[in-house]
């Protein structure tokens, strides 16, 4: 697999996207696991602090709508 940036060795993928990147273009960011509600009406997270980003994916902050796949 080849980086999708520069062409050389991939060494991961990205979290967000799938893009097969290489460690000098491999950039970190935070990737939530699962979300739930326990006993609490406040949702918590698992969360990994330094998943794999490609840098060029923009990953959104918060849920978009989808009204065409109701």
């Amino acid at each position: 697999m080849k980086c999708w940036i520069c062409g050389k060795d991939a060494s991961g993928v990205c979290k967000f996207c799938g893009r097969a990147i290489c460690k000098e273009h491999a950039k970190e960011m935070p990737f939530i696991l699962a979300v739930y509600d326990h006993d609490e009406d406040i949702p918590k997270a698992i969360a990994v602090s330094n998943g794999l980003w490609c840098g060029i994916c923009k990953p959104q902050p918060s849920p978009i709508e989808m009204p065409e796949i109701d």
